[in-house]
Formats: structure tokens, sequence, C-alpha cells
């Protein structure tokens, strides 16, 4: 009985504030993301901008997007920060695909 330890939870190892995250999908990525977590620069953050979700890093007062755009200045108040990533998830084994 020592060694016999409980099936993984996910929701216990990576959902800290249940209230506050999020499930979202974006780009062919899943990301959970928590709007409890304060951002700080080089931190991930799901973010809307003109009515369109977008996944950008923040950088010194700016957002940076996967393109290298910079969002600053007066843009920055287009954006409503979603929260922050906390946890990236992506698909290794494609369940549509016959095994051989």
């Amino acid at each position: 009985m020592d060694y016999i330890e409980d099936r993984p939870c996910l929701n216990r190892l990576f959902v800290h504030h249940p209230a506050a995250t999020s499930f979202i999908e974006f780009g062919g990525l899943n990301y959970v993301v928590d709007a409890a977590l304060t951002p700080r620069d080089g931190d991930t953050l799901c973010y809307e901008i003109f009515g369109e979700l977008a996944i950008g890093k923040m950088m010194g007062g700016c957002i940076v997007t996967p393109d290298g755009d910079v969002i600053e200045g007066d843009a920055l108040s287009e954006v409503i920060v979603m929260g922050k990533v906390a946890l990236t998830i992506t698909q290794h084994y494609d369940w549509g695909s016959p095994t051989i």
C-alpha cells in the first residue's frame, strides 16, 4: 500500500485557479490560459485585438506577435488581455490515422 499512487489528475497538476482558467485553441495548438496570474516580461499572453484572438509575448510593456510585429503605444488600448498562458498542449498522436 505504501507504493500505490493516485491516478494523475491533469486539473490538479496544471489548473491552479479553476475559476480563472480557460482552455483556448489557436493556431493548431491548445493553450491553458490563467487570468489570475500577473503577466511579466517574457511571459506568453493570450489576448484579443480588434475582435481577433491572438498569442504573443510581453516584452518591455509591448506585445510581440509570433510574426515579429510589435503592438505598442496607442495600439495597446485596443488589446484585451485574456490571461497568461500557463500551459501549451501539443498533440503527438494522430487519432485519425491508422496504426501500422
